[in-house]
């Protein structure tokens, strides 16, 4: 009545562990003109959308000059690079308000960015 190999060992499951299924976050760098209202607005998003802290820095230190941004910028990014986690997105947030040098900074970010970047 029963089967045929009872005295059969069953077969193992694979005990391998599964490959992740999440995509991971990019690791991206923001440099805005404010030391505080505007890391406290990105810092207010992250925690929103409950991004790991790890995988975002936000840096205010560098003044309210567009041309000091994106040179800050380029600088972490640099520093960034010789470690073993480079960022992979850089943003420089600064307004366009009555900065006598914005132009000279958009002119910077593109001799910077590579050519599928965007600049808003």
């Amino acid at each position: 009545m029963g089967t045929d190999n009872l005295f059969h060992k069953r077969r193992a499951k694979k005990l391998e562990r599964k490959k992740p299924s999440r995509k991971l976050y990019e690791k991206v760098l923001i440099v805005c003109e404010g030391s505080k209202t505007e890391p406290n607005y990105f810092n207010e998003l992250k925690d929103h959308y409950e991004i790991d802290t790890a995988n975002i820095r936000i840096s205010g230190e560098c003044g309210s000059d567009p041309v000091s941004i994106v040179r800050h910028g380029e600088e972490l990014f640099r520093d960034a690079a010789r470690t073993s986690e480079p960022f992979d997105k850089v943003y420089c947030v600064f307004d366009r308000d009555n900065h006598e040098n914005f132009d000279e900074a958009i002119k910077l970010l593109k001799s910077l960015k590579p050519k599928e970047t965007l600049i808003y």
